[in-house]
């Protein structure tokens, strides 16, 4: 069975957050795509958040062989941000592969 291209960004994204949080010494023990990625309730701070999204993007575009920027004019002029949860940033990368 073939593995679909939301599946595996979505691989890329949570072993991303683990890996970072654990640099960080930021305890989550589970992801998923309700998993809050900026506000009051996410576990990182917008430096944080730059550089999981840096990884995401460089793991995407070697993954996929593609040049997608995540933080481009139209990631942030959206209504509801991308980088909201996990949730909100997975469809935001399927829409631009």
């Amino acid at each position: 069975m073939e593995i679909t291209k939301f599946e595996k960004c979505k691989e890329i994204v949570v072993s991303i957050i683990l890996n970072y949080s654990e640099e960080i010494q930021q305890k989550i023990h589970s992801i998923d795509e309700n998993t809050r990625l900026i506000g009051a309730n996410s576990p990182f701070d917008s430096s944080d958040l730059i550089q999981i999204i840096v990884e995401i993007e460089d793991s995407i575009n070697e993954e996929f062989n593609s040049n997608i920027t995540l933080t481009d004019e139209k990631a942030m002029s959206r209504t509801t941000s991308p980088f909201l949860n996990v949730g909100t940033l997975l469809k935001f990368i399927i829409e631009n592969l």
